[in-house]
């Protein structure tokens, strides 16, 4: 339950706020605030909440988690209060709406008064600045149906009748040392509310099994998928075995080959094409044996991404259950536990490493714009489809090595697959050095002049192209130009 209007009185009385100086503000969660205060030689923060069931207001034993991004109502605090002085602390007429007077000094000099009404009503509950002439200046939670909105004039609920029988309520007694305020920090922080650390935990853990078993989901198919490309070297002896020729037997409405395996002396059933000649099926397992053998690095190192994520995930969970402060779990539990599926890219744009050389490929001017400002280098070879719009490919030198055929051929195919001459399936292409480029002045971003360029014609099919990307173990961006 909340407080009451005889234990938010006792709170402001063991806690004076009156003389205090506003360091600054934070806003751990979206009900709540926390005012850093300076005052009587230390520093202290106090805790303001209006969520449901809980709307409270006391000091904090321990200073709260800071936020890592600007929250609308925290940073509006701190333009308008922060660097001012509490003037007075009160409870109105006994109604849990508590008026906070700040004063400090506007640009000028002249001393501004400003007022911080809380309303700890559950349900209801609300934190309100407004201005010395009685405007709202913003609100907590934006209510337009209660006129708690920018530029409204503030409005005091309607009096109680001191004629009525007025409910009494008492102060509760709470088992511990320390002040009243201390044992409502207590009470508060372990079992009342959504921030309590009971609440913060039971939420943690629900995240944590559904992070948990969305990981060991992923590890288990990776693992299948390691130990099918495991045999990589077995699904070229197939091909083999099929290329020498076998017998095609029908079972449950499937076609597969009977064969000797003269890798392992004995006869085999294999799964095949029946439309397919002995040629076509055994190129189909030497796909898989190519596919598999370039993907199992990038298999492992997705495997190995992963059990590293399993294990930041259950050291996550074992700091949140070992934390006793409930505004620092919540911090780490709008931060999240588990690692990045995917790690920063090491370039802003698509890049790829084939055959031991580094393939940049920018797919639009702003790409293209920043590999030649901050990426390609010199001796660079720079690529580039000529008489069509499309990317430019940079292959990066290394040093007394010249570019093999194959990787010059891998450069050309993907300038021509990321241009308007894709359709083409080959085209012309202009070559030169990266230090050969000059900048249109006043042109479009990347629109460059290239000089001492040579000629290249090339031809490209899509399994070509699919070819380098698998060698690469490199995704392919398929965004056309």
């Amino acid at each position: 339950m909340s407080l009451n209007c005889e234990e938010i009185d006792l709170i402001l009385k063991e806690f004076p706020l009156e003389g205090l100086k506003i360091q600054n503000i934070f806003q751990p969660s979206y009900d709540s605030i926390v005012l850093e205060l300076y005052g009587h030689g230390s520093q202290h923060h106090y805790f303001i909440s209006t969520a449901h069931n809980a709307c409270r207001l006391h000091p904090l034993s321990s200073p709260p988690p800071k936020n890592e991004r600007p929250l609308r109502f925290m940073e509006l605090l701190r333009s308008r209060i922060r660097g001012g002085t509490i003037l007075s602390a009160t409870q109105i007429s006994k109604d849990r709406i508590v008026k906070i007077d700040v004063i400090r000094s506007s640009e000028d000099g002249s001393p501004v008064v400003l007022h911080l009404y809380a309303r700890l009503w559950s349900g209801a509950g609300n934190v309100v600045l407004v201005s010395e002439e009685g405007t709202i200046v913003d609100a907590l939670r934006r209510l337009p149906s209660r006129g708690e909105i920018s530029g409204v004039p503030f409005s005091f609920p309607a009096a109680r009748d001191p004629t009525l029988p007025q409910k009494q309520y008492e102060i509760r007694t709470i088992e511990g040392e320390g002040t009243f305020w201390r044992k409502i920090e207590r009470v508060y922080g372990q079992s009342s509310g959504h921030l309590s650390r009971e609440a913060l935990l039971k939420s943690a853990r629900e995240s944590y099994e559904r992070k948990k078993s969305t990981l060991e989901m992923r590890i288990s198919q990776l693992e299948a998928k390691k130990k099918e490309y495991d045999q990589s070297e077995r699904f070229r002896q197939i091909g083999d075995v099929l290329l020498s020729g076998y017998v095609t037997e029908n079972q449950a409405k499937k076609a597969f080959a009977r064969a000797f395996d003269f890798y392992e002396n004995k006869e085999i059933l294999v799964e095949i094409d029946e439309c397919a000649t002995p040629a076509q099926n055994s190129a189909k397992y030497y796909e898989k044996y190519r596919k598999a053998k370039s993907g199992i690095e990038e298999i492992r190192t997705e495997l190995a991404r992963a059990n590293t994520s399993r294990a930041q995930l259950a050291a996550w969970i074992a700091g949140i259950e070992s934390e006793q402060n409930p505004l620092a779990i919540a911090k780490e539990l709008r931060v999240g536990g588990a690692a990045r599926a995917k790690e920063k890219p090491k370039y802003p744009f698509q890049n790829l490493e084939y055959r031991g050389w580094t393939i940049f490929i920018g797919r639009s001017g702003k790409e293209n714009d920043d590999i030649l400002r901050h990426y390609a280098k010199g001796f660079d070879l720079w690529l580039h489809a000529r008489d069509y719009s499309g990317a430019y490919v940079f292959v990066r030198a290394q040093k007394n090595k010249s570019i093999p055929p194959e990787v010059l051929q891998a450069a050309a195919r993907l300038a021509l697959y990321y241009s308007k001459a894709r359709k083409n399936c080959g085209g012309d292409l202009h070559t030169t050095f990266a230090k050969n480029l000059r900048r249109v002045k006043g042109g479009p971003v990347g629109l460059v002049i290239p000089y001492l360029e040579k000629n290249l014609y090339i031809t490209f099919t899509e399994a070509q192209i699919r070819e380098i990307f698998e060698s690469s173990g490199t995704v392919e961006e398929d965004t056309r130009i």
